[in-house]
Order: structure tokens, then sequence, then C-alpha cells
């Protein structure tokens, strides 16, 4: 309905209803210190929203295509954005100023990550790449070939491995030392649509798309699966651990 709802955890009663974008929101993300929220639309625009008010502080244009991915970087500069028109934009979360843009995917950029140590830049792509980039000078470190479309990324807080979760089912662990495949879970009956690591890295949740439905939970230090959680209906676009 092109809202964003803010919710009370203790009342579970709805608290803001944020109103501006004119298209479906794919993604969005919250600044560590709750001052800020950040979407991405279908409008092929990002907002910046105030929690306090509730109001648009920025409107963030640039991108030609939807707005699918956005991240936040720990410290609160950065605003990161993937895009079906195969791109990846940096903004300045404080005034908006667009920083520049990454080229290199061929196909939709479907997820991005920022590493909690703001080094490091994730992105996911239908392109089959996982791609990792320098947050401060937008340079293409590592190239990850995966053998399927990637829907989504996760980077570890210690910044050694990068997960992704794709349309063969799968979730693959990467060593972002050497690029090299360290894990790869199976489980999911179909595309693997989001990825979220546990605050300590020992632990993934994983959501399913619309032949799968289903959330898991697994142990890296194993590989295995340790929770299969159900009752969606159709897909699981994004999960999260508190």
């Amino acid at each position: 309905d092109s809202t964003i709802r803010v919710w009370s955890l203790a009342t579970a009663q709805v608290t803001q209803v944020l109103k501006g974008h004119s298209s479906w929101i794919w993604s969005v993300a919250i600044s560590s210190d709750a001052e800020y929220v950040v979407s991405g639309s279908r409008d092929t625009t990002l907002r910046v929203w105030s929690l306090a008010s509730g109001l648009t502080t920025q409107i963030l244009k640039g991108h030609s295509d939807d707005v699918r991915s956005v991240a936040i970087s720990s410290k609160e500069k950065f605003i990161v954005s993937g895009s079906w028109d195969n791109t990846i934009r940096v903004w300045s979360l404080t005034t908006g100023e667009f920083i520049r843009v990454l080229l290199g995917h061929s196909h939709w950029v479907n997820s991005v990550a920022i590493s909690e140590t703001d080094q490091y830049i994730v992105s996911g792509s239908w392109d089959r790449t996982v791609r990792v980039w320098s947050l401060t000078s937008g340079k293409k470190i590592r190239v990850l070939q995966g053998n399927s479309s990637i829907w989504s990324v996760a980077i570890s807080r210690n910044d050694q491995f990068v997960v992704s979760g794709s349309s063969d089912k799968t979730i693959r662990v990467w060593s972002l030392t050497s690029g090299e495949t360290t894990q790869v879970l199976r489980g999911h009956t179909g595309e693997v649509l989001s990825v979220k690591l546990s605050s300590d890295d020992k632990y993934l949740v994983s959501g399913g798309g619309d032949r799968d439905k289903s959330v898991r939970v697994w142990d890296l230090s194993t590989g295995l699966q340790t929770q299969e959680l159900k009752g969606h209906t159709n897909h699981v676009r994004s999960v999260n651990l508190i």
C-alpha cells in the first residue's frame, strides 16, 4: 500500500504510518540510534524519514528502476542502495548528497549490505555474482561467482565471511579473504530470498520463496539446520534477529 508502519513491541499497536512513496516499498533500514528510517521503492526513489516526526527529511533520486535494497552504515554516515537498474549508489545519510555509483553488475541488484566496520559493501545480483566493494573508495575488491541468481546477502561482523541466498535453493558461505565457498547449506525447497546473521555470527536465519514459505535457522559451526518455522503462506522476503 506504499506505506511504512512503525509498531510498538510493547503494545503491538501501530505508532506511525509513513506516507510518501507512490509505489510499493521493497526495503527499509533503521539507523542504530533509531533516529532515521531509510526506504527504497518501486517508484525509483529512496526516502529518509525522521522517526521523531514521521516526516520525510530527504528524497534521494538517481536510480532509473526499482530500488530493491537499502542499508545504513553503522557509523550512520552513509546509505547504500541496490537497484534493478543494475547499479549500487552511495549517499550521505545526513545531507542526502549522492556520493558515487558502483558499476559492474550486469543484471538486477537484489541485495546490499554494509559491514559493521564500515569497510565493505556486499551486493548480490541476478547476474549470479556476489561482489565486495570498498565503502570509502567504491573500488571493487572481489567477485564471488555463484551457481545461480542471488537474492540476498549478509556479511559477518568480523569481516571474515559473506553469506548469500540464491534461486538454486542453497545458502552459500564465502571466505572474504580467499573468495572461496566454505559451506553450502541445503534444506530449502525453493529460492532463498532473505538471509540474516546473528549478532555473534554463530547462527543464520533464512526465508524461502513461494515454493518453500519457511523460515529456517542454521548453526554455522556445523552447517546444520536447527529449526524450520512454518506458517507463512507466501514468500518470506525479509528476516531478522532480535
